[in-house]
């Protein structure tokens, strides 16, 4: 009759992963996974790893073979597996460590043995082989050396829930002033600034609200006569912001009510000695190639950053527009 045959070979195989999945769980408590054969490049079966019947997503890939056929004594102490040089590069490249197991049908007795490089020994034509220690039955005796082969579970959760915390706080806000004291600008410190602009830069939704929202306002000289932008350490804190703070020209404040972009521009003139009083008001007059100066720091820093996180050229123009009316107090 012509159909498909379900060979001795079938059966053994399913024999064999009955049997190991049956030790898998009475010995270690994990989770034996079958690989479907589309998929079966030379993985037969994943044994996920759990804690207290608790899914660690932990992962062992297993080459599973079974049956008598498959029991070749190498010695007293060893089988001998012989494996198909194609699988070889697949099995050593894994992300995840991969087992040979090998399965006395007969006697329901489960061997391992990790695929390290150090273990193969290459045969002739298209074969290799390794031992497979006939001690290193899969039992409860074992888990912890198999548990040696995958990296240590950690509660992400638990441990980043503050972080998340803090991210939510941020987002509950439209609008954020960061505050840079005397003691950083005298030591030239921009640590604080750079690690909140590099958080704001970590998530998207932070990178997306925080656009064109963020100011930064300077304290601790109340007392000073100068205004902000005459004070010596105070104009080389500025004038370095952006080579300590790369990309905060995206998150700046560029409208009417900015201050730092505006205090960034008077900190990188040449003429804030000479003021011009028109009423009550005092003006500090700056030249059209100062201006320039400024624009391409920003600029540079902007399209650096917007090139570096693939933001899109419109967003780029957008805030370069901003930033251009802000300073020169003209519509574009």
């Amino acid at each position: 009759m012509d159909f498909p045959k379900y060979t001795k070979s079938n059966s053994t195989g399913q024999d064999g992963l009955t049997i190991l999945t049956k030790i898998v769980k009475k010995e270690l408590g994990w989770v034996v996974r079958p690989n479907h054969q589309e998929t079966d490049f030379g993985i037969d079966v994943y044994l996920d790893v759990t804690i207290n019947e608790f899914v660690t997503g932990k992962s062992i890939a297993t080459q599973l073979k079974s049956g008598n056929s498959y029991l070749k004594e190498l010695d007293n102490d060893f089988w001998l597996f012989t494996g198909e040089r194609k699988h070889l590069n697949y099995y050593l490249n894994h992300d995840i460590p991969v087992l040979i197991i090998l399965v006395d049908v007969d006697n329901e007795i489960a061997y391992w043995e990790i695929c390290k490089p150090e273990y193969i020994n290459m045969a002739s034509g298209e074969s290799w082989s390794m031992p497979i220690p006939k001690r290193q039955q899969i039992n409860s005796s074992q888990k912890e050396e198999l548990t040696k082969y995958v990296s240590k579970t950690i509660d992400y959760v638990s441990h980043f829930e503050a972080y998340w915390a803090g991210n939510q706080i941020l987002s509950d806000h439209d609008f954020m002033c960061i505050i840079a004291g005397k003691e950083d600008i005298e030591k030239r410190n921009y640590r604080p600034l750079a690690e909140l602009i590099a958080r704001l830069c970590s998530n998207k939704q932070l990178l997306s609200h925080y656009k064109e929202r963020v100011d930064i306002g300077i304290h601790g000289y109340d007392n000073d006569p100068r205004e902000l932008y005459e004070i010596e350490e105070v104009r080389a804190w500025i004038q370095n912001v952006f080579a300590n703070v790369p990309g905060l020209s995206y998150f700046l404040l560029n409208n009417q009510h900015a201050h730092f972009l505006k205090l960034f521009l008077l900190s990188n003139i040449q003429t804030t000695e000479t003021k011009v009083r028109i009423g009550n008001r005092y003006f500090t007059p700056y030249s059209s190639e100062e201006i320039a100066t400024v624009v391409s720091i920003l600029f540079s820093d902007l399209n650096h950053f917007t090139r570096s996180l693939h933001i899109g050229e419109n967003i780029n123009l957008e805030i370069s527009k901003h930033m251009v009316e802000c300073l020169t107090g003209k519509k574009l």
